[in-house]
């Protein structure tokens, strides 16, 4: 009996022994940041989901940054696919003749199908001529998309220069910010509208966004009790985002100036009753990703630089079950690349 109970002691302090050490390496691991494409010439504005099972990330794959001088080299919209985070692989491409396609957003509709809201620019030797937002849906599953649609926008706010940027869905209905570029035919001066859709090709006016300072790319969510929260990227004045709230139904909107420039501007609310940001910062070394917490009236700090550098930015978030999924694309290792990341909320402080 005294061998016995030596024996199993012994197994017992080997077991405690191989646990603390994996929770340590688990502790240690608990941030994981990876690249994961980087077959096209220029990848990069990126967006992440998760639908059946499956984490989505899209984003534009091209030779270079705008098509090139002889209009070829137009931006593609690729699709990647995990059921773990570790392997992904490449689940469709879509592209339209003629179209540069770039900055896809994904989301889920009411009706349980994957839309990816993309901006369709069309260019004259590197000259922006037209913007048409298009739209791309899934079947069921999320196997196969539809070729892109351009969406439909009331006659009252409709332009030759309209960007959807992206779209949040809340209690069926799917809500964004449709900007204009080029207005009364100035380059770089822009306005901005909230929408609203059904069906996700089809949309209805709320509002003209009065917001200062050139508003352009702009990212929805939603707060507790059906209250809206958007931030919105300023390419004129100071520059500074702007952050604003709204309730039903959404016509009168309190606007705060954040006190740093947004990029590519996307958020998250976490269940720590905190906001995420992630943007594109310009800092004394150089422009880099970052992420930056706070709460609606309080200041932001950064929390996270991600290894990233020189053309970057534009993150998609996916939070669930304590983690926030992340994507991005940076040219710190030589060529634009999209990356993945999962990071836990414990490390968001």
């Amino acid at each position: 009996m005294s061998k016995l109970r030596i024996t199993s002691g012994l197994l017992f302090f080997w077991f405690l022994m191989v646990f603390s050490t994996m929770l340590f390496a688990q502790k240690k691991e608990a941030v994981e940041i990876k690249r994961i494409w980087d077959h096209g010439g220029h990848n990069a504005f990126t967006d992440i989901t998760f639908f059946k099972n499956k984490l989505y990330i899209v984003f534009r794959e091209a030779d270079n940054h705008i098509p090139n001088k002889d209009n070829s080299g137009n931006g593609k919209i690729r699709i990647l696919t995990s059921s773990d985070g570790e392997y992904w692989e490449s689940a469709g491409l879509i592209e339209l003749n003629g179209v540069d396609l770039r900055d896809p957003k994904i989301s889920v509709t009411a009706k349980k199908r994957l839309m990816i809201a993309m901006g369709g620019s069309k260019y004259d030797q590197q000259e922006l001529k037209s913007i048409v937002s298009y739209v791309s849906l899934s079947d069921p599953n999320g196997n196969k998309f539809s070729a892109p649609e351009p969406i439909v926008l009331p006659e009252q706010i409709k332009s030759d220069f309209d960007w959807l940027w992206r779209v949040t869905w809340y209690d069926k209905v799917g809500y964004g910010v449709v900007y204009q570029s080029n207005v009364d035919g100035e380059p770089g001066k822009s306005k901005a509208y909230l929408v609203k859709t059904e069906k996700g090709t089809e949309y209805e006016f709320i509002t003209e966004l009065n917001i200062e300072g050139d508003p352009n790319e702009a990212t929805i969510r939603f707060l507790t009790g059906a209250e809206m929260m958007m931030i919105v990227r300023r390419g004129g004045g100071d520059q500074m985002g702007m952050m604003g709230t709204s309730k039903a139904p959404y016509t009168d909107w309190t606007w705060e100036k954040l006190d740093f420039e947004l990029g590519g501007p996307n958020f998250e609310v976490i269940p720590i009753n905190k906001i995420l940001i992630g943007t594109r910062v310009n800092g004394p070394d150089g422009p880099y990703s970052a992420l930056l917490l706070g709460k609606k009236g309080e200041e932001f700090k950064e929390v996270m630089k991600l290894p990233s550098g020189g053309d970057t930015g534009y993150p998609g978030f996916y939070s669930i079950a304590g983690y926030v999924w992340l994507s991005y694309y940076s040219s710190h290792e030589g060529k634009t690349s999209i990356y993945y990341a999962r990071i836990p909320y414990s490390e968001l402080k």
